[in-house]
């Protein structure tokens, strides 16, 4: 069955769409994916550069009594910030463990000795940070994400 001028012409003009669309999509927003790679934020650009399981020890003085027998993880990351921005919220970070969610935990820096309490001095609109993830118990960290921007991929223990 032959097909008219007006079905061609629809059937390419849907396939000569496709593959801007396509490449469109594939530049919206920054998804990351592995350690070390580089996300677009509202105000800047995100860089997870590690993520490390530790042990209850590693927390410290921190009165984290509801989270007993949880596994920490520190996130280390880097926020290059466009000019004149200086601040991140830290209440955009997201967890998902073996088990479901994981517990993104914001830890404010009164001094002492726990190192990893959010987003560290901003100096040439560069700053380091550290977030603290809490995992249910007998679960594994699977991923983080930052605000819809970016989600890396936990390293598989070894």
């Amino acid at each position: 069955m032959g097909h008219t001028s007006r079905q061609r012409i629809i059937r390419t003009s849907a396939a000569a769409l496709a593959v801007p669309a396509l490449l469109l999509l594939s530049a919206c927003g920054s998804s990351g994916g592995e350690i070390g790679d580089e996300v677009r934020i509202t105000d800047g650009t995100m860089t997870v550069t590690a993520i490390e399981e530790r042990t209850a020890d590693d927390l410290g003085d921190l009165e984290l009594d509801e989270l007993a027998g949880q596994t920490p993880y520190f996130v280390s990351y880097e926020v290059v910030f466009n000019d004149g921005k200086s601040d991140l919220n830290e209440n955009f970070w997201k967890a998902k463990a073996s088990s479901g969610e994981a517990s993104p935990i914001n830890v404010l820096d009164f001094g002492g000795d726990f190192d990893c309490t959010g987003l560290g001095e901003v100096s040439d609109g560069k700053a380091e940070g550290c977030q603290l993830i809490m995992v249910p118990e007998g679960a594994t960290l699977e991923s983080v994400s930052f605000g819809g921007a970016g989600t890396w991929r936990a390293p598989k223990a070894e």
